[in-house]
């Protein structure tokens, strides 16, 4: 009797223990572990843009998990060495409207990170440097040569002032330069004659005298940050050196230099 009663209550038990070990079916948890992709597309290295003016950075990413509001950018005006942030917390669109920073620099560079909803991100910075200047001044107009008096060549030319992002670009001056064969698209061969920082004319004297032909490139610079005036101070004091004119957009920068005519 006993027996048969142990038996009943351990039946009852076991009954019970099974209905609470009864369970469901819960969804598949998703584990990312991707970092998105990324690519910069600009400025991503060799372009040039103008303080003063806005530029897109630009950029494409993927991902099945973005998180919201979920890139950042910064830029380095010294090659990476060093970032100032830019944006923070701003949609993955692929563009982001920049003003330039009025400080210059030949050795910029942007740096984009975008993140996921796991915390994977990816960061990625510009593939080499790129160059932020001011305007350059546009080329001078109509360049004349007048070897009327048979001994002398008076270069002419008109000035022009361009006006970007409401300022006025004036040049600070103009780089006379010449060669007596015709290499017009040769910067190897187009020779620093003198500068002039005040009028729109040259004389070079006496030339029709030594020479049976003469060719004239008149080109435009704006001198921000004064390195022009020391550049062709020492060619002025070193007459015995030729200075070309590709030579002088090495030294100077070409970015820096306005058009020539």
């Amino acid at each position: 009797m006993k027996t048969a009663m142990l038996i009943g209550i351990l039946f009852v038990f076991t009954a019970g223990l099974f209905g609470l070990t009864d369970y469901g079916t819960s969804s598949p948890v998703a584990n990312d572990t991707v970092d998105p992709s990324l690519s910069i597309l600009a400025p991503n290295g060799g372009e040039v843009w103008y303080i003063g003016d806005n530029n897109n950075i630009t950029w494409t990413a993927s991902d099945t998990n973005f998180a919201p509001d979920s890139v950042y950018l910064w830029y380095s005006m010294n090659g990476g060495t060093s970032y100032t942030p830019l944006a923070s917390a701003i949609d993955i669109s692929g563009s982001f409207s920049w003003e330039m920073p009025s400080v210059q620099s030949y050795n910029a560079k942007v740096r984009i990170k975008v993140s996921d909803s796991f915390g994977n991100f990816s960061q990625k910075a510009s593939a080499s440097s790129f160059t932020i200047t001011y305007v350059p001044p546009m080329a001078p107009d109509t360049v004349n040569v007048d070897t009327s008096n048979g001994i002398d060549a008076v270069i002419t030319w008109q000035p022009v002032t361009q006006t970007i992002y409401s300022t006025p670009i004036t040049p600070d001056g103009y780089i006379v330069l010449y060669n007596e064969s015709p290499y017009e698209h040769d910067e190897h061969f187009f020779y620093y004659l003198w500068d002039v920082t005040s009028g729109t004319s040259f004389t070079h004297g006496g030339v029709m005298r030594r020479r049976g032909a003469m060719f004239y490139e008149v080109v435009a610079y704006k001198d921000y940050a004064g390195r022009m005036a020391n550049i062709l101070s020492a060619a002025r004091a070193n007459s015995d050196t030729r200075l070309s004119l590709a030579e002088i957009k090495q030294a100077f920068s070409e970015s820096s230099l306005g058009g020539a005519k």
